[in-house]
Order: C-alpha cells, then structure tokens, then sequence
C-alpha cells in the first residue's frame, strides 16, 4: 500500500518533558526554534538566526496558546518537582576499567545512577525510566487544551504582530496553503520518543492524516529494576508488557497530535487519524496496516482535559472509528478512512473498468490497471474509460 496523501513529514527522537519547581512543562522543536507547553500557556520561540536577525541579539517569543489550568496533572507535577530530565546512559561518560572491574560491573555502575547535567545531581535510573515511560505511553496527557472557534478568533484578535494576524485569519478563513505550511511548523518542531511519519491532506475542513508508526520491535525490550538484594538488573518485558506498551503509544501519540492539529486553526472541524505499521505478510513481504482509523471531532475536543483520559480505547470509541483491538493488545489490520474526492474517484474507476469489461477486455487485464487508474484524478468515468483504453494498449 503506497502513500495515500502528498505531503509527508518525518519526525523522531524525542520530546523533552521538563519537571521543575512549578509543574511540567515540555519543550518541542530544535535549536533556533521551539514551542514550550506548560501550566502558563504555550509560548513559540524562535533564535535570532531563525528569524533572520542575526547580530542584533534579538530573539523572539510569542504565545501561541493559552494555559493548561491548574487542575492538570497537579498529582504528578508534585511528586516530580525535584525529578528533571538528564542524559542517556549511551551519552554519558564511562571511565576506563578499573583493577578487577569487569565491563558488566560499569555497565551496571552506569546504569544504576546519572548526572542531571543541570544540578550535577544523581538521578536514579529506575525512577527516571518510570518517568520516561509514562511520558511515552500517555504522551496525549501533555496536549494542550483545544481551543473552541470563538477563543481562536480571540486569540486572532489579540496578536501585537500584524504578520502573526494575518497569518491566523488566512488559517481562521482555510486557506489550505496556510494551514499546511502550519501543520509542517507543527510538526517539524516536534521530537519524539521514535522515528514516525505523517502523511496528510486538507480537503474542505477535514484534516486527513496517516500516521506512519514505528514498528513494535523498536520499542525498549528490557527494563531497569532493583532485585531482592538491591542489585540493579535488567529484566526482559514479557510480550504481553510490549503489546500493551504499544498499544497505548501509538493510541496516545495520534490523540495527541490531534489536538495539536485542531489549535492550528479553528477551520478544521475534523481530523481523521489513521494510523498503520509495517508488518511482514504470510508469504515474507513488508506491507503496511492499518491498525485503527478515527474520526476526531473539534466538538469532542474543545475544552477537553485529555490528561484525565486513562482509558484510551474507551476514549476512541466515543467517535466514530475503525479498530479491532484485543483484550490482549493485539491488533487486527482494518481498511482506513478515504477522503470524499478518492471515494468518488473509486466509483469513477469501478465504472470505468466496468465500461471497459462489457468491451471484451478480461479481469486479469483490467487489474493490471486497475492501481494506475485510481492514481488519476479525473472528473468523469468516461475520462477514466479513455486513460485505461491508453494504459491497455501501452501494455500490449
């Protein structure tokens, strides 16, 4: 199965979520340019280079959405004031082998406790990964409030910068070049935990999005514990642990992004989230599936505090949607949602070769074609019917 949608972004290695004295925050984007998500808002920031001021020590820093409110995630702001984030085992410095010091005992030395490169501070590897885990898993819990139509047109309003205002009211009034080069903002600045792909397409106010997900076996097979002795180990995940950890990551990151989406502008009335991984078939070949499709609607979504969502599969199931999802975690491949416009082309398609089977051609012959036809956009069956005339006798 090919790309269904045009434009297609790359995005990967990691969303930094920073805990300090006043809550969570998280920090999305790179050098030069990011978005800061926390209990004030969400601020835009861009470098001097980045705006093309470079030399004159200016920077820039623009609100771009409003706070979280108190009440979000108050529980584990808490308890992870003094816990704040810090470098991979992989980054960090190891001494050389001391006298009778086996490599599995610095490994383990490591391991067992890091340096927040901030404080100098000894984290404790269990606790952060705990952390790092559940920023993972429940990602969507870190979105921010959407805003209803009436608070973006506010927000519109309020904007200082005369180019902000005008780019807004272009996204407020759907002007899909707008709202795409928005959308490749969005997701440029954004780094998360794995490498994914999103493919999209605007049409009238619905967001299509298919979200390439990393595959299972990517994720972290073992994890850090403490045994009876207080010797740190490592332990494998059953995989029954990874089919779960799965399961919520990839729920978790396509309602995320859907928020994100939504606060992009108040144009899009529905995101439809479809997301699939690449799984071998019977017979060896990579093919991709689809393991869920979900109409988001800005309705549902506006106003809504998504870090008191826990149960992310009785939350889809408040739309209209397309999983088949075990007990255990497991899923089953499921057929997407497709735009209108390909929905008519399809039948555009089917009458075509129907036109062209009732002229003597086979079903094997009209097959071959049948792929290429459906990669046309054309606005009448009888266009179709003249481009498989073309394509069946360019393959005789």
């Amino acid at each position: 199965m090919g790309i269904r949608f045009a434009k297609s972004i790359k995005i990967g290695n990691y969303l930094r979520i920073n805990f300090n004295k006043s809550g969570i925050s998280a920090t999305v984007g790179k050098k030069g340019a990011s978005v800061n998500i926390g209990g004030k808002g969400a601020y835009l920031n861009l470098s001097p280079s980045a705006i093309g001021i470079s030399g004159t020590g200016l920077s820039y820093r623009q609100k771009i959405i409003g706070g979280l409110g108190s009440s979000k995630k108050k529980s584990t702001a808490k308890s992870s004031s003094k816990k704040k984030t810090y470098i991979s085992a992989s980054e960090s410095k190891t001494s050389s082998l001391k006298k009778n010091e086996t490599v599995e005992e610095v490994k383990e030395n490591v391991l067992a406790q890091q340096t927040d490169p901030e404080t100098k501070e000894t984290v404790d590897v269990v606790e952060q990964y705990k952390i790092d885990q559940e920023v993972i898993t429940n990602i969507h819990k870190y979105a921010p409030v959407v805003m209803s139509k009436k608070e973006y047109a506010d927000y519109v309003e309020d904007q200082e910068s005369a180019a902000m205002k005008e780019i807004c009211r272009y996204a407020m009034e759907g002007d899909e070049d707008t709202i795409e080069n928005m959308v490749s903002s969005f997701m440029n600045n954004l780094k998360l935990a794995y490498d994914v792909r999103v493919n999209y397409e605007l049409e009238d106010n619905i967001l299509y999005v298919d979200l390439d997900l990393p595959e299972i076996e990517d994720l972290q097979r073992e994890y850090p514990v403490y045994n009876g002795a207080g010797k740190l180990v490592y332990r494998r995940k059953t995989t029954a642990e990874l089919k779960e950890e799965y399961a919520r990551l990839v729920m978790s990151l396509g309602v995320f992004l859907t928020a994100g989406y939504f606060n992009i502008s108040s144009y899009i009335d529905e995101v439809v989230m479809s997301a699939f991984t690449t799984v071998r078939n019977k017979s060896g070949d990579l093919v991709d599936q689809y393991l869920y499709s979900v109409k988001y609607t800005r309705e549902a979504y506006e106003g809504l505090d998504l870090s008191t969502i826990d149960d992310l599969n009785e939350f889809l199931l408040h739309f209209e949607n397309r999983i088949n999802m075990s007990s255990a975690y497991s899923f089953k491949a499921i057929k997407p949602y497709e735009m209108e416009s390909v929905i008519k082309a399809n039948e555009l398609v089917e009458d075509a070769l129907g036109a062209l089977k009732q002229l003597g051609y086979k079903s094997a012959e009209l097959n071959g074609i049948r792929e290429r036809l459906s990669e046309c956009r054309y606005e009448t069956s009888g266009e179709y019917l003249k481009e498989g005339l073309r394509l069946l006798k360019e393959e005789k």
